[in-house]
């Protein structure tokens, strides 16, 4: 197939769930067809768009493992719009518009008020050139629509099917504002058409855009481009509420702050609202050959923000030695802590907690206080450091206290570790060795 796409965010804010899973379901879809990504930086939004949100955007693309073929920022194009937009103008197929936002407002709720739909009236075509001398003498600054043509546009959406759309109950859309700036609707489709956009792959709330651009794309082109869509079902809250991408911990550098593995966010994304299961791929490689767009359908997704944490534990867990080798843990240490492992920033607090001279905060009460002595002194006369001999000393002291397993773990654990849980006790002080075991639990001595 050949494939080309691109992903396309606006640097006015940070990248989100909503986003990633624009970005990830391109780049599988592209990977799968051994195709070309385009990151392009849609940043005409001249007041809105920021560097740093731009340098965020590209620093979670490269923490997912999402890397592009091309990149571009439509900031460097407007020379390639106006071109266009003077072409445009030759053909009448741009006009101009006076309309102020208080005119375009009342002719809106007017529409309204009659039981028709709102869409604009193309007043503008019929004036006269006295009247828009008397608009330019009144200080007003034209803006610009695209004239939609009286036509029904059809196409096969990847996921939605065939798709029809009457253009005569859309607005002419406007293509560039008072103050210049070129909208969305109009670069977006000059960018896809230079460069050679095979499939657009984005929220079903784009519908009525693709409408809009498939005519503009039979403009620019002279009927000679075709692209394919595939408009994805919006994201819904786990209860079935509209999803706010701005709602809640929904920021990727939120959710990576949190040592979550970006692998579980594309594991979820790449299948949440299709018919495939989530599985905890641990290799992109392995995603790729599963991931299948056909199998999406046009229900809503519910989307749990935990379900990418309990993906990320079940790929922490399963993850070799190998792959984590450059946490500053131990391959001994991770066969001890592996199973209580919740997160990336989980080796460093066990990176911590091994160290040697690790001081735990933990303050016994009097009852564990006596239990902590006891084991001390136990512990301090074994000739050997030995798995069973650290459990004949542990049944002793459970014995000699006549107290429950939890009365005899639960300090011992704190006063090594500071955690009410972790891994086994024993193969925690296999592992800290009989000297540091000693000197956590000598002050009870």
């Amino acid at each position: 197939m050949n494939c080309k796409v691109r992903f396309a965010p606006s640097p006015t804010g940070l990248m989100h769930v909503g986003n990633a899973r624009i970005a990830v379901i391109n780049h599988l879809f592209c990977r799968k067809n051994s195709g070309k990504f385009l990151f392009r930086i849609d940043d005409t939004d001249v007041l809105r768009s920021k560097k740093e949100y731009e340098d965020a955007i590209k620093s979670d693309m490269n923490w997912l493992g999402i890397g592009y073929d091309e990149t571009f920022r439509q900031s460097e194009r407007l020379e390639r719009y106006h071109e266009v937009m003077q072409k445009l103008i030759l053909g009448g197929f741009v006009y101009k518009c006076f309309e102020t936002p208080e005119e375009l407002e009342y002719k809106r709720k007017l529409a309204i008020s009659k039981g028709k739909p709102p869409v604009y009236d193309r007043a503008s075509l019929s004036l006269t050139d006295a009247a828009i001398k008397a608009y330019e003498q009144e200080g007003r600054i034209p803006y610009w629509r695209f004239k939609l043509p009286n036509k029904t546009v059809s196409w096969n959406d990847l996921i939605l099917g065939e798709i029809s759309y009457n253009l005569n109950s859309v607005s002419d859309p406007v293509i560039i504002k008072a103050d210049g700036t070129f909208l969305y609707t109009y670069s977006s489709v000059v960018d896809d058409f230079d460069s050679g956009i095979t499939h657009i792959i984005r929220g079903q709330d784009h519908v009525t855009n693709t409408a809009v651009q498939i005519a503009m794309f039979d403009e620019i082109s002279k009927g000679a481009y075709q692209v394919s869509f595939a408009h994805l079902s919006l994201l819904v809250n786990k209860d079935g509420s509209q999803f706010s991408k701005r709602l809640g911990s929904m920021n990727l550098g939120e959710i990576r702050a949190q040592g979550v593995d970006p692998m579980a966010i594309f594991d979820l994304l790449a299948t949440l609202g299709s018919s495939l299961d989530t599985i905890p791929f641990t290799k992109i490689d392995d995603l790729i050959e599963y991931f299948d767009i056909s199998k999406f359908s046009t229900n809503s997704p519910k989307f749990d923000i935990a379900d990418i944490f309990k993906i990320s534990r079940k790929i922490l867990h399963s993850r070799p030695f190998s792959e984590v080798a450059h946490l500053g843990i131990s391959e001994k240490a991770y066969e001890v802590i592996k199973s209580n492992i919740e997160s990336y920033n989980d080796f460093s607090v066990w990176g911590e907690i091994l160290q040697s001279g690790f001081n735990a905060k933990f303050i016994p009460a009097a009852n564990e206080i006596k239990v902590l002595r006891l084991f001390t002194q136990k512990i301090d006369l074994l000739p050997k450091w030995s798995k069973e001999d650290i459990e004949n000393a542990l049944k002793a002291v459970k014995a000699e206290l006549n107290i429950t397993s939890r009365e005899l773990y639960h300090p011992i654990r704190k006063n090594l570790t500071d955690l009410d849980k972790g891994p086994n006790v024993i193969d925690l002080m296999i592992l800290l060795g009989k000297d540091e075991t000693l000197q956590r639990m000598c002050k009870y001595s």
